[in-house]
């Protein structure tokens, strides 16, 4: 056998044989990474994140929202299925906890992050989604903890009983307490929600955001958007920021792009120059290709992405063939529905979302913002 060959071939068994973990991966470069076996090359382009505009502007709103002087206390991000609102979530809480790192007491848990429980029952099951917020807050031994009563002046636990919603409701106002948890982010909001039971979801959201100083994000497609719209007795202390897609627009002037197609432009560039194959596609040649084929959607674009380089990496010597992109693209059945479902969710949230204000015409607003500017230097 040849020795050269033997060598590569040991090189990949162990490669294989080294399992990385997701914050090892995360620090490595693409060449780095281009030694490493399918496996976790895969797994590393899965973890990068693109940053583009829209994600930022939503973080810029979440983090004005998320100030501790101001009234705001739910906050939804709302966005069409697929937008990526995980990576949303990751950045999210990446910033949060440099925000309070610094003046973090030790027993403190400033943010706590859990997804809605989806388990089939036919009503919200506040007892699952109480027992995820006190183990994120660090609390052990949740499934151990009984219902209490006191007798001759001491505190018993009641044989063969778990503890009652209540007592879960007070065990967990005082773990927030304890650990002065100042944001809860409750991702995959959607299963909230249960049998047009808005108005007592948003009772029940709104009682544990006046805890203690806590602020509430729920992270969800626009399926929750009735969930903030029409309860109007949250209204003056909540918002509604709204993810959106790049909007897919036909120029006039085919030369000049407008800021949303060069906005999706550069993430297409951004997820080629991070291509977990040693040949990689031209994809920026295909930019406007790829924003049809994806709505717009630059986390839809991702997940397309990965089923490309992935059936690259099948083929023999990894070589890259254009077909497989019918493959790894989604039918147009498919993207007809999605693209009709955020149609529908877009125009329910118009004149619904924060920064959106509406003072009257653009001359009205420029003569409001200059008599303001007038009253300033006054």
């Amino acid at each position: 056998m040849n020795t050269e060959n033997q060598s590569d071939a040991d090189g990949a068994d162990k490669n294989a044989a080294v399992a990385l973990d997701d914050a090892t991966l995360a620090t490595m470069t693409r060449n780095q990474v281009l030694q490493l076996c399918p496996e976790q090359r895969m797994r590393w382009f899965y973890l990068r994140q693109v940053n583009h505009s829209e994600l930022s502007r939503v973080a810029r709103d979440l983090d004005e929202l998320l100030d501790p002087n101001n009234d705001t206390k739910i906050i939804a991000i709302i966005g069409p299925t697929g937008i990526g609102k995980t990576t949303l979530a990751t950045n999210i809480l990446t910033k949060l906890v440099d925000r309070f790192t610094s003046q973090r007491q030790p027993h403190e848990v400033p943010i706590i992050y859990v997804s809605a429980p989806a388990n089939g029952d036919k009503s919200m099951s506040w007892k699952t989604l109480y027992r995820r917020i006190q183990t994120a807050a660090g609390e052990k031994h949740i499934d151990l903890q009984r219902q209490t009563q006191v007798s001759e002046g001491e505190i018993h636990a009641v044989r063969g009983e778990r503890a009652s919603l209540a007592h879960m409701r007070e065990m967990l106002e005082a773990v927030i307490r304890k650990r002065n948890v100042r944001v809860i982010v409750i991702d995959e909001a959607l299963h909230l929600l249960r049998f047009d039971q808005n108005a007592a979801i948003m009772d029940t959201l709104k009682s544990l955001a006046d805890i203690h100083q806590t602020k509430l994000v729920l992270i969800g497609t626009y399926q929750i958007a009735p969930l903030m719209i029409e309860y109007g007795q949250l209204a003056r202390r909540s918002a509604i920021l709204h993810y959106r897609r790049y909007a897919i627009r036909q120029n006039s002037n085919p030369q000049k792009l407008t800021d949303e197609q060069t906005s999706f432009k550069e993430a297409v560039v951004k997820l080629q120059s991070q291509w977990p194959c040693a040949e990689v596609p031209h994809l920026e040649a295909i930019w406007d290709a790829l924003m049809n084929a994806s709505l717009g959607s630059v986390g839809l674009l991702k997940s397309q992405l990965l089923q490309l380089a992935s059936l690259q990496m099948k083929r023999k010597g990894e070589k890259f063939e254009a077909k497989d992109l019918q493959r790894a693209v989604k039918p147009p059945k498919q993207l007809q529905k999605i693209e009709a479902e955020t149609l529908a969710g877009e125009q329910d949230l118009i004149g619904a979302c924060y920064g959106e204000a509406d003072f009257g015409s653009e001359e009205v607003m420029t003569a409001l913002f200059t008599r303001l500017k007038g009253a300033g230097r006054g």
